[in-house]
């Protein structure tokens, strides 16, 4: 996996979480995934295919998903359902769409996003690449995570 590529998307979630929601995200130190590690209850997905393939996930715990919910939609959930989860959903599809405009010499395609839910679940990444995580964290939500597995693909 490119060092680009892990840099594209942080920069990809800061400014997504800057410009649509309005708030201000720091991204710590990336790490390999590991079960011990984990603090997802909800997690979107999304699957990329073409000169790089693999998966992204954006994962939060409970209350950061709704909160993120919230200030995406103008909204007042208060657990998770169906609006939170779709709100995850195009969260991880506007950042994957984003990273094209950082990888312009790459052709890739993105899957629909899909969603997980419950307490600390792990989502199964492509075998063929590392799990890198990208912790985050914001004053307003909390802590969430984007999870990259990548490789290098076939021309699409």
């Amino acid at each position: 996996m490119k060092a680009e590529w892990i840099n594209a998307f942080i920069i990809a979630t800061r400014d997504t979480f800057q410009k649509m929601l309005m708030l201000q995200v720091e991204a710590g130190k990336p790490y390999l995934l590991t079960e011990e590690m984990n603090m997802k209850d909800i997690s979107g997905m999304i699957g990329l295919s073409g000169t790089i393939k693999g998966a992204v996930v954006i994962g939060f715990p409970e209350q950061g998903a709704i909160k993120t919910a919230n200030k995406f939609l103008g909204e007042h959930y208060t657990q998770l359902g169906p609006d939170v989860s779709d709100a995850v959903g195009e969260l991880v599809n506007i950042i994957a769409g984003y990273v094209k405009k950082f990888i312009q010499d790459q052709k890739f395609g993105i899957s629909l996003p899909s969603i997980a839910r419950g307490a600390k679940h792990m989502v199964y990444m492509p075998k063929y690449a590392p799990t890198i995580v990208i912790p985050f964290n914001c004053s307003e939500i909390g802590p969430f995570v984007l999870e990259a597995a990548l490789a290098e693909g076939q021309n699409a």
